[in-house]
């Protein structure tokens, strides 16, 4: 039997601590669903954007761009809505290109694919239910979902490197603090 490290290209302590972070990001969700039962077809976009923006290294700049590529196919999907309602092979193609367009020129060519997620289920979503203020209620879910992953990712960084850096300090001395207050000097 493989080694994990080698299977999944991370440390037992990473995935136990992506499997935590996963679970604290569910149960925050989860929540807020049972909080807000009027609002509970939102708080599954939120859901999935809580699971997306999580990552196993703790790496924020990846849930802040799928952050901004779900805004991106968002806009692009209530523009879309708003040409030709209900959308066909021709909007939706448009549509896309659009969201592509938007991605490469903003540098988020590496999330295109989460972007395109969002601008079509907008579409569908919009065609569905013949209502631009779903798209707005995505948008707004899939951001909070978002920063509650980038809330989550944040906290586990700093608990680990504070962790870490206990475990590196010599036996009897105290663990250096690197972001040390220099009086503003």
């Amino acid at each position: 039997m493989k080694h994990f490290k080698a299977v999944a290209g991370a440390s037992t302590f990473e995935f136990y601590e992506y499997l935590v972070k996963c679970v604290a990001g569910v149960t925050v969700g989860y929540l807020l669903y049972r909080s807000f039962p009027e609002q509970s077809g939102q708080y599954f976009w939120m859901l999935i954007s809580i699971l997306l923006s999580i990552t196993h290294d703790n790496n924020s700049k990846v849930a802040y761009d799928r952050m901004r590529g779900n805004i991106v196919g968002s806009v692009v999907g209530l523009f879309v809505f708003f040409l030709h309602n209900p959308p066909n092979l021709l909007t939706i193609c448009l549509g896309v290109a659009v969201t592509i367009t938007i991605c490469f020129y903003l540098n988020l060519i590496n999330v295109s694919r989460t972007a395109l997620v969002g601008f079509i289920i907008v579409v569908i979503y919009e065609e569905a239910h013949s209502s631009w203020e779903g798209a707005i209620y995505r948008l707004v879910s899939v951001v909070v979902g978002c920063l509650i992953g980038l809330v989550i990712n944040y906290t586990f960084r700093e608990i680990s490197l504070r962790f870490f850096r206990t475990l590196a300090a010599p036996i009897g001395q105290a663990p250096r603090n690197e972001n040390k207050d220099d009086g503003g000097e």
